[in-house]
């Protein structure tokens, strides 16, 4: 492994533990209660059979729609080590955090071969404070769960086209299956390999692409079937239509909060608006000016493609097109907001390469960093109690 790239993941590390170092104190919230202090399968290594049969609640005698046994499992693992001190849980949150991380930054590496592109997409992604109800909301690491092995999943998917191995192959299937197993929006994977074809022009392999597309609509299916739901447990009698305004509000403040992340809120609600919305009828104009620039700019620009409709596919499964528990919500921005930091750490970039401007280029580099830092760190005290 290159020195520049020890470099690199180390202050991506360093910077995980340091805007989130203050969470560590922080108390058991909301769902943790029913998660974690009132779960009585986690207490007992002898239940772990019963977190991958039952729903997530399941521990503390309550009926639910969700299934992720593996998100169980880690508060299983955390138990072990730290029984109801929830510094440990914390700690694996912030862990859990800076290996989506990461991550990322191995995916851009292993897409564009630009490890300064790959630096700041993974610095931007760590310390932007729209993630802190995924790192200092114990209940939250399901977004980081499935964001490791999702993305996992893709980097082996991808190498695996150029050179195929057994023990690769295999553990691409399983990182699927613990996507799945972890949260229900890794459903979309699918797509997001259909984009990667679509926008790097590579041609489909049977035998890489329908054991995912299998393993979707098996999942799919099995929760349709055992627990009448794939997102939700709660039931609406709201239609598609009604529903539809809400995501085009949506739109608008997500990319309101990714430029200027102020007055951050736990819960959104499950409003409805009309068409004649204000925010509704922006969400429209940059929706669409966004998706028209992405399909203009595909063969020019590739990466704007790739980004854009990286944040859009991977949003819709918590659009609230499908029926779920509110109309938009930050955590649900986690593993779209790649597509957003890849943009700007491209613009970014760009300008750091040219000799007239790098210095400027890399005081914005800082300032952005230092606001991102600050903002998270400032977030993380409302999340202690």
């Amino acid at each position: 492994m290159k020195k520049s790239t020890l470099i690199s993941i180390a202050l991506i590390a360093v910077l995980g533990f340091a805007v989130y170092a203050n969470s560590l104190s922080g108390k058991f919230l909301w769902d943790d209660a029913n998660l974690i202090e009132n779960n009585m399968y986690i207490k007992d290594w002898a239940n772990i059979g019963r977190i991958f049969r039952e729903n997530i609640l399941a521990g503390s005698g309550i009926k639910y729609n969700f299934y992720r046994p593996i998100q169980i499992l880690s508060f299983m693992l955390d138990y072990s080590f730290w029984k109801m001190n929830p510094l440990g849980y914390h700690l694996t949150n912030i862990v859990l955090h800076i290996l989506v991380a990461l991550t990322i930054f191995w995916l851009i590496k292993v897409l564009y071969n630009d490890e300064l592109l790959a630096l700041l997409t993974g610095i931007f992604f760590i310390t932007h404070p729209i993630h802190t109800e995924a790192v200092a909301y114990i209940s939250g690491r399901a977004d980081s769960l499935a964001g490791i092995f999702i993305l996992l999943c893709l980097i082996l998917y991808i190498k695996g086209l150029h050179k195929n191995t057994a023990g690769g192959y295999i553990l691409m299937l399983l990182s699927y299956a613990l996507a799945l197993l972890s949260r229900e929006n890794s459903l979309i994977l699918p797509f997001i390999l259909l984009l990667y074809h679509y926008s790097f022009r590579q041609k489909i392999k049977a035998g890489k692409f329908l054991p995912i597309s299998i393993m979707a609509l098996g999942y799919a299916v099995l929760r349709l079937t055992l627990f009448k739901s794939i997102l939700t447990n709660i039931r609406y009698s709201t239609t598609f239509f009604q529903r539809l305004p809400g995501f085009f509000v949506a739109v608008c403040g997500y990319v309101r909060l990714l430029f200027l992340p102020f007055k951050l809120h736990m819960e959104y609600g499950n409003r409805l608006f009309s068409f004649t919305n204000p925010q509704a009828i922006l969400g429209v104009l940059i929706l669409a000016c966004l998706l028209v620039y992405g399909f203009k700019k595909r063969e020019q620009d590739r990466l704007a493609f790739f980004s854009i409709s990286w944040l859009f596919i991977t949003l819709l499964p918590l659009s609230n097109l499908y029926p779920i528990n509110a109309y938009m919500s930050e955590h649900w921005l986690y593993l779209p907001s790649i597509g957003f930091f890849l943009l700007v750490a491209k613009a970014l970039s760009y300008l750091f390469r040219t000799k007239q401007v790098k210095i400027l280029s890399l005081i914005l580099i800082v300032v952005l960093l230092s606001f991102y830092s600050y903002s998270t760190i400032r977030q993380n005290n409302y999340w202690n109690e």
